[in-house]
């Protein structure tokens, strides 16, 4: 990679929490950021290390640090990027056709990579128009997305892509059926990628089932598109007071969650949000049918931001499908939701309203979440993963499910002397400052 190529690396590293010492520098805070690994860019010849990790609904990918993006798990919409047969992969392969890459983030089928000349390219499912070139068919190569320059953070919901640009401005394409391109129009499908309204300044996106979300540098939240599990976090979604709008009807404008500041990272997934305070807490608001937002109440869905219980210091948050997760001070991670696959990597297949440990992890400093699977990334440029298999989408060869870490083998530069899995070892699981929780969602011993 060139020099350029190389500061936007550290740059996406700051913004995207792969090693978090402060917070985003917008909201005031300085950041130091640092590497997972050390980067193989500049002497020619190094081993290539890992240098962020993605994941797609049953899609894994791996940045390393020589420009190239490395995938495994399902491939129906040609999301692997290999040129292979659209089937499957329990390995890691390259992508073909893609290089100084820096950044990639997975939708459900569809994939998105930024270049370090600030280009943003996709490939997979284009149904929707994902791909930004109106041909919508899928592609197993990556393209560039038209119109678009200067990115430097991109974001997948289900059918729709998210983009920053250096300017701070974000844009948007795919699927708007539900207003969460954020354009104001809330129908059809663009191609296109079309500048949000109401927004400048942005420095994070996110992105849900059917809907968006922003950072912006003064640490507010911004939010657009279905509303109808209280996503937008403006309220509930039940019958409306007298003279009120319907709290339930959904935006296609983004709008600010109230009460909510100081953010400094934001995450998303299914049809919750999590959201990351200066202060080191977790809050959330949305879906909560199996405990997505972390608090220990039981109900179906909460249109408010509420606080994710027993989580201090925390640094770098993730959402799955159904689960959340977060990154701690101490470089140890924790799991809350749906469990039913071994997502919550705590050794069981139950759900959870209040956080638990992922079982057997040391020195993280990179934690994202998928369909219903997790990755996380150490220090060591070891790369671990648990949940749901039957796609190969664990990348260790298998599609057995596992509920507790795995490692991802066969990438370039991982540490080969890891175990294989850690269950040889477990360690007692706390809830923070306390016993571990039960199923329900109560403490126990």
């Amino acid at each position: 990679m060139g020099e350029y190529a190389y500061r936007r690396v550290i740059r996406f590293a700051a913004l995207r929490g792969l090693l978090v010492m402060g917070v985003l520098a917008g909201v005031g805070i300085a950041v130091r950021p640092q590497l997972a690994v050390s980067p193989a860019s500049d002497p020619v010849g190094r081993v290539a290390s890992i240098v962020s990790v993605a994941a797609g609904a049953y899609t894994g990918y791996a940045v390393l640090s020589d420009g190239h993006v490395w995938a495994w798990g399902d491939d129906l919409e040609g999301q692997i990027g290999d040129r292979g047969p659209w089937s499957s992969r329990t390995i890691p392969v390259e992508v073909q056709g893609l290089s100084s890459a820096i950044l990639a983030v997975g939708g459900a089928n569809s994939v998105y990579a930024i270049r370090g000349n600030g280009t943003a390219w996709a490939w997979g499912d284009d149904s929707q128009g994902e791909l930004a070139d109106a041909r919508f068919t899928a592609r197993q190569l990556p393209g560039l997305v038209r119109k678009l320059s200067a990115v430097r953070d991109i974001a997948a919901g289900a059918f729709s892509a998210y983009a920053i640009r250096d300017n701070g401005t974000a844009w948007a394409w795919g699927d708007d059926s539900f207003g969460q391109l954020g354009t104001g129009s809330g129908s059809g499908v663009v191609a296109t990628p079309q500048e949000l309204t109401r927004l400048t300044h942005v420095v994070a996106i996110a992105a849900s089932t059917s809907d968006g979300y922003a950072l912006l540098g003064d640490g507010t939240v911004w939010a657009w598109g279905d509303n109808s599990l209280g996503e937008l976090g403006g309220g509930g979604c039940g019958p409306a007071p007298a003279g009120r709008p319907d709290t339930c009807l959904g935006s296609s404008v983004p709008q600010r969650v109230p009460d909510l500041t100081e953010v400094v990272a934001i995450a998303a997934g299914g049809d919750s949000v999590y959201a990351l305070r200066r202060d080191g807490s977790v809050w959330a608001w949305g879906d909560d049918e199996f405990g997505e937002l972390g608090d220990g109440v039981r109900r179906l869905d909460e249109g408010a931001p509420v606080k994710v219980r027993g989580l201090s210091h925390v640094v770098a948050i993730a959402a799955g499908s159904c689960s959340g997760y977060a990154l701690l001070g101490d470089r140890t991670v924790w799991a809350w939701g749906r469990g039913d696959s071994g997502q919550l990597g705590d050794g069981s297949t139950s759900n959870r309203s209040i956080p638990v440990q992922v079982n057997g992890l040391a020195g993280v400093v990179q934690v994202v979440g998928g369909g219903d699977m997790a990755f996380a990334l150490e220090r060591n440029g070891s790369l671990w993963s648990w949940g749901t298999n039957t796609l190969g989408q664990l990348g260790n060869g298998s599609v057995v499910s596992r509920d507790l870490p795995t490692r991802v083998l066969g990438l370039p530069g991982s540490p080969r002397s890891a175990k294989t899995q850690r269950s040889e070892h477990p360690t007692r699981l706390l809830h923070p400052g306390g016993p571990l929780a039960d199923a329900d969602g109560t403490v126990g011993l």
